[in-house]
């Protein structure tokens, strides 16, 4: 396993976990789905943009894919594993609503300088991503079940996520 991706809602833990996967092979690269779409100011690049680049990082050998459901048509086809988080929405809404506070006036590590977190824009996002619940477990769930990859994670509670950590950790070299 040498190209993973860690998807799910907002919210669920991708960033955090995604660090932690590259702390256990820190020979496989990390990138962010954010820091490839975002520019500053929370602003998107345009989508050529982020398709060429996203483009260059799934035709690599090696690499720790981070984000939503919207990279996974492409980057699925070349991925040896995905890991889907998606624990309860109590505890989503939880990490969703103290994030903001957590990350107060900065920028979070994986995201692009300028992208500044603070509470009542973090709150509107919040609750749209909340309400679209659905949509995008829906859209996940679709992806995975079609992807052809060899490994494929579902995680609802902490347990499933460390065991999928430790496969992950075990797969080196």
């Amino acid at each position: 396993m040498q190209r993973l991706i860690v998807t799910g809602a907002n919210g669920v833990g991708k960033s955090h976990l995604a660090a932690r996967l590259r702390d256990a092979r820190p020979e496989i690269p990390l990138i962010s789905f954010d820091a490839i779409k975002l520019t500053s100011k929370w602003k998107q690049q345009p989508r050529s943009e982020v398709e060429t680049a996203l483009s260059k990082i799934v035709n690599s050998d090696a690499w720790i894919l981070e984000g939503g459901p919207s990279l996974l048509a492409q980057a699925l086809p070349r991925a040896d594993a995905v890991i889907w988080l998606d624990p309860s929405e109590t505890r989503r809404a939880w990490r969703l609503l103290s994030r903001p506070w957590r990350n107060f006036g900065k920028s979070r590590p994986e995201l692009p300088a300028g992208n500044v977190d603070w509470p009542l824009q973090q709150y509107r996002f919040a609750i749209r991503s909340i309400k679209n619940r659905a949509n995008f477990r829906n859209h996940i769930c679709a992806c995975v079940q079609d992807a052809q990859t060899p490994h494929k994670w579902h995680c609802k509670t902490v347990e499933q996520v460390e065991a999928a950590v430790e496969e992950w950790r075990r797969a080196e070299g």
